[in-house]
């Protein structure tokens, strides 16, 4: 389903066409309900924490008796409903509830601080918002912020004077009564926050006809008859929304849990369980590589296990699948203003992101905005067949990153080799001038991981009055190693051109400033490292 062909006169590449399976007036929480009902003994999740197996029509109902309690308790369709929870066993019937009555739902990192709440919250104003036990101060203290009445409904241990998740499964009597809510092409379904990588997050509004398109059909997983899959990422990430939708429209059973990741807990899930299909950052797949318990049979169930939300390094990429006896390693490429937007096939040997998803057009664009050829390096750009909404409330922002013709501006540099494979190389705010010379951080990075001593890198630009930037690198070294700086710089020396030297340093840390999800936060890198060179000074 991932393929690409090139019109060379328009310099456009081209993803397969495939039609909607689901007529545009469908609703996410309708095809939910169809897919639930036509199996309803099919255990559909399993919580590890606990070991509670749930099944289709348990889901189904519980669904079904949450929506009807909100209803009548004053549930609204043109209200917004939030959700800043892990991974709990009834984390997926609430937000099936959401998509069942068609009202827009705003997925918040469990992570969040107050101001980060506080934000968000100003942004879509939700009417509820459910979260768990142990995050209700965050949420309380984010309300009192704006100044707002939002009613809280938490997730586990009951709070006094503060409704429960518990309250709203109790049945009302008119479940089976309820109607379905109809919506169009421009009705949202989804408000993911964007990874706040580079700043405060905005709301990225997606339609139900877009995440139908996406995740309700045999198009973004292989081989996934009688799969079981694992992902630790909460709802707040695309990978999570991908890991709750696609298990539930395949018929593959998921398994989930409120721990956070840790190297012996996936493991031990994946052997447990013969999880089939893993989904994660390549932060994670890194620490599966260096557990001291990884064996060449550990992995010998995965059929796939997809890699993205950030720079996969071809190190981590071509040794993980040494240990996929019978499976493969996928790197996909995407974001969540476009879902994802490209993946690797089975059968495909070649390093790079993949070729382009169904619905999705592509170009590669100079600093002028003009189309470039075959292996051309510029911004990347993608037209999808059903684009995201906009950022909720924020109309600014969205005539910024979509531009008069429809085209997304991902930010991105990159190129589309001859065969059709998409290259990622950096993100465009990223890239650093030494000397007038543009130097790419991943370029740099790349040298640098394939150190045997090395764990992960980043690479920042020092700010110079004369130079612009001077290329800097903050590095994790393996437990126990001993790697030197003086042979990090003779390393990149040995293999780059001078400007590309890294003459701001390098500084040794004990681990990367990181998202929940694995992405390495450049800014707070930059901000070690230029303390770290002005300490040196």
């Amino acid at each position: 389903m991932f393929s690409t062909t090139f019109d060379r006169e328009k310099k456009i590449w081209f993803g397969k066409r495939i039609a909607p399976f689901h007529h545009e007036s469908v609703s996410v929480g309708r095809a939910i309900y169809y897919t639930l009902s036509m199996n309803r003994e099919k255990v559909a999740q399993i919580c590890d924490n606990s070991g509670l197996c749930v099944t289709n029509g348990e889901i189904l109902d519980q669904m079904l008796t949450i929506a009807s309690n909100l209803l009548d308790r004053g549930a609204k369709r043109d209200s917004v409903i939030a959700i800043m929870a892990r991974n709990g066993h009834l984390i997926a019937p609430t937000i099936f509830t959401a998509f069942f009555l068609a009202i827009p739902v705003n997925t918040l990192d469990p992570n969040y601080t107050v101001d980060e709440t506080a934000h968000m919250f100003s942004q879509t104003k939700p009417s509820i918002v459910f979260c768990d036990h142990e995050n209700y101060e965050t949420v309380k203290n984010a309300i009192a912020k704006i100044g707002s009445n939002i009613k809280v409904i938490n997730f586990g241990e009951r709070i006094s004077n503060v409704d429960n998740i518990e309250d709203y499964l109790e049945k009302t009597g008119h479940e089976q009564s309820l109607d379905f809510a109809e919506v169009n092409t421009k009705t949202c379904a989804l408000i993911l926050c964007s990874s706040g990588t580079t700043g405060l997050s905005k709301g990225v509004s997606l339609s139900h006809q877009h995440l139908l398109y996406a995740f309700a059909q045999p198009t973004f997983l292989q081989n996934w008859e009688n799969g079981t899959m694992l992902g630790f990422s909460s709802l707040y990430w695309l990978s999570g929304m991908i890991h709750l939708l696609a298990t539930t429209f395949l018929g593959i059973k998921r398994v989930i849990t409120t721990e956070n990741f840790t190297s012996d807990l996936s493991l031990n899930i994946i052997q447990k369980y013969k999880v089939t299909h893993l989904i994660s950052p390549p932060v994670q797949a890194a620490k599966i590589l260096e557990n001291k318990s990884l064996i060449p049979d550990s992995l010998c169930s995965v059929r796939e296990y997809i890699l993205g939300g950030s720079v996969v390094p071809k190190e981590i990429w071509s040794k993980l699948q040494t240990y996929l006896k019978n499976g493969c390693v996928q790197i996909v490429y995407g974001m969540s203003e476009l879902g994802f937007a490209s993946r690797q096939n089975n059968d495909m040997s070649t390093y790079s992101v993949g070729k382009l998803g169904p619905g999705f057009n592509a170009k590669i664009v100079d600093d002028d905005n003009r189309n470039l050829n075959v292996d051309e390096v510029g911004e990347v750009c993608f037209k999808p067949q059903f684009r995201f909404l906009g950022y909720y409330g924020n109309d600014k922002a969205t005539e910024e990153m979509i531009d008069e013709d429809g085209w997304v501006h991902t930010g991105d540099i990159g190129r589309i080799d001859e065969d059709g494979c998409l290259h990622v190389t950096d993100r465009k705010k990223e890239i650093m001038k030494y000397s007038n010379h543009h130097v790419s951080p991943s370029e740099i990075e790349g040298i640098i991981i394939s150190h045997p001593d090395v764990t992960f890198v980043a690479v920042v630009g020092i700010p110079d009055l004369v130079y612009t930037d001077l290329p800097a690198a903050v590095v994790v070294r393996k437990e126990g190693a001993t790697v030197s700086e003086g042979e990090i710089s003779d390393l990149v020396a040995s293999k780059l051109s001078d400007t590309k030297h890294l003459r701001g340093g390098v500084y040794f840390v004990d681990q990367l400033p990181l998202t929940p999800s694995g992405k390495v936060q450049k800014a707070k890198v930059k901000e070690i490292a230029i303390e770290f060179y002005k300490s040196r000074q």
